[in-house]
């Protein structure tokens, strides 16, 4: 299976021992795409590797990435070279000081390049488009899709190292981790705009008499009921409105262009919609949550600072400003290019997807996302020579294929994927690995990724305590299913996710840091957070009544239901 998606990609155990590979369920809890794994997962790579480069990070040159029993590896490489290292050091701590007075500057100057790079892609015609035309726009957007994947990394890796500093420097202050991410927290991000729209939308909806249409139809049949219904039409302009700001996101993971986006299928929109009207009910509401979490950064900064020996006051105002900025940017590049980038990727794909349907060579144009990259560009550039010819050559070809790896993808999840794989290292000690991917040695070395426990250790990723019902999603397609107020107990979360923590009462992840999207989210809308439990899914049934404790990283299960 995985030499049939990518054969140059595929993770060898036996060859590939000798250095540390870890699966990367942060990103892609799920079995990866062809499709997926040959443009998006091999740009992630690239992107490691490029920023690494251009920014001269000292301990490595970027991770690796194979497939493994289906799923995605990150292979870690350091450099044994002191003397490079130190070198390396020299000029990317050179960088890591500009940015700490020019960061507004530096991010800004390559997101400008992103939303051009994406706007470029946009063509009304794109369906009329000859096959040699179709087969360039194709290559553009791949080509769109990587450059996005260095810039995030050339980005991440001094955003980081900065998180790092400042955390340093809260530490020596007395203050932990769970304390001094107060001080960053409420700014204004994309994420937060999509939110605060979202939210606006609902009330709208209620200000037009919709209440009993969201309420009482199922959110796969809304839109079809609202535009069946005259008072909904101007409601309907702006929900248009919304998706074309807000739409360009990929529904689940973030890494996999195989999933539809918002603007294809607006029914994730919808039904998070439907579940705002409760939760209104239940007396919450979205600014006055945001509020909470203001006042709560700047009590914090004014207890931080009154600890502060006046002379020391610049440099902490100065490390603070810097810290608020690329803690907001942890969410903000997401809008961007984990969701922007890959979604206009995968417009771009099924615009091809439907020229082969049209043509008879697939079933369904999203069918596509089967084939791996190379073999689109081959397919099309055949195509492009004679179609005739081609329809002809690729006939008996493509659909066997597809439906071998469909079937593959579906036994996938089956498979035995370990966690680690090859030269594991006795501890860890790479701070990146920890915030982001939550990888400390007991992950390492764990007693049983898949026992079933009653008490779970995490991250503490965001302060508070709550006791309630679990809701176990493993996807997008289960956000049906969470009810106002549950606790969110889940793989992951992306920022498709982020609409979600409107309603729940707190979260739960098997993966990720201090630093991992669900921690930075639950502590935006004031909600309780553990991350990185590693067992919360395999340990916990929907309906248990669980206790989460934010503030000491512990979740304990009290009642089996």
């Amino acid at each position: 299976m995985d030499r049939s998606i990518s054969a140059l990609r595929t993770l060898r155990p036996d060859q590939d021992g000798d250095i540390f590979w870890f699966r990367d369920d942060l990103h892609q809890p799920y079995p990866i795409s062809p499709m997926g794994m040959s443009t998006v997962q091999k740009h992630h790579c690239w992107g490691y590797h490029v920023a690494s480069e251009q920014t001269q990070l000292p301990p490595s040159k970027g991770a690796h990435v194979k497939i493994h029993q289906g799923r995605v590896y990150l292979g870690f490489a350091l450099i044994e070279d002191e003397a490079e290292v130190g070198q390396r050091a020299e000029s990317f701590g050179k960088l890591v000081e500009q940015c700490i007075d020019s960061w507004d500057e530096y991010y800004n100057g390559y997101i400008d390049e992103i939303i051009a790079n994406i706007k470029a892609l946009n063509l009304d015609n794109s369906e009329n488009l000859s096959i040699a035309d179709l087969l360039d726009h194709v290559q553009k957007a791949e080509q769109m899709n990587r450059r996005a994947w260095e810039i995030h990394f050339i980005l991440m890796y001094p955003a980081d190292a900065l998180y790092l500093e400042f955390e340093a420097y809260c530490l020596e202050m007395g203050l932990e981790e769970k304390d001094f991410v107060t001080m960053l927290k409420g700014f204004e991000s994309m994420p937060s705009k999509t939110d605060e729209e979202l939210w606006n939308l609902s009330i709208a909806a209620e200000e037009k008499g919709l209440n009993d249409i969201f309420l009482n139809e199922p959110a796969k049949n809304l839109l079809a009921v609202l535009e069946g219904t005259p008072k909904a039409k101007e409601w309907l302009e702006r929900l248009g409105n919304f998706l074309d700001t807000y739409g360009n996101r990929i529904s689940a993971a973030h890494l996999d262009v195989l999933f539809p986006t918002w603007k294809e299928d607006p029914t994730p929109v919808l039904d998070t919609l439907k579940s705002y009207f409760p939760r209104r009910e239940s007396g919450w509401d979205f600014f006055e949550a945001r509020q909470t979490v203001n006042d709560q950064r700047e009590d914090a900064i004014k207890a931080c600072k009154a600890k502060i020996n006046k002379d020391d006051l610049p440099h902490f105002e100065r490390f603070l400003k810097a810290a608020q900025k690329i803690y907001a940017y942890q969410e903000d590049h997401g809008f961007y290019i984990d969701q922007g980038c890959t979604a206009a990727l995968h417009d771009s794909l099924m615009t091809a997807g439907r020229r082969l349907e049209n043509l008879g060579l697939i079933e369904d144009a999203a069918d596509i996302f089967y084939l791996n990259f190379g073999e689109l560009v081959e397919i099309l550039g055949d195509l492009a020579l004679d179609e005739k010819i081609g329809v002809y050559h690729y006939q008996l070809l493509i659909k066997p294929l597809i439906e071998e790896r469909k079937e593959d993808w579906r036994k996938a999840p089956d498979l035995d994927a370990p966690l680690t794989v090859g030269a594991v290292p006795e501890t860890m000690t790479d701070p990146i690995a920890i915030k982001v991917f939550g990888i400390i040695d007991e992950v390492l070395h764990p007693k049983g990724e898949k026992k079933v426990v009653e008490r779970m250790e995490g991250f503490p990723g965001a302060p508070g305590s709550i006791e309630g019902p679990a809701r176990v999603i493993m996807n997008f397609e289960d956000f049906p299913k969470l009810q106002s107020g549950e606790i969110l107990v889940c793989p992951y979360t992306g920022t498709a996710w982020t609409p979600l923590f409107l309603k729940i009462g707190g979260v739960v992840t098997d993966t990720g840091g201090m630093l991992t999207h669900a921690a930075i989210a639950a502590r935006e809308y004031g909600i309780p957070a553990v991350v990185g439990t590693w067992t919360a899914t395999n340990s916990i049934r929907n309906g248990d009544i669980i206790r989460l404790d934010g503030d000491n990283g512990v979740v304990e299960i009290i009642k089996r239901i």
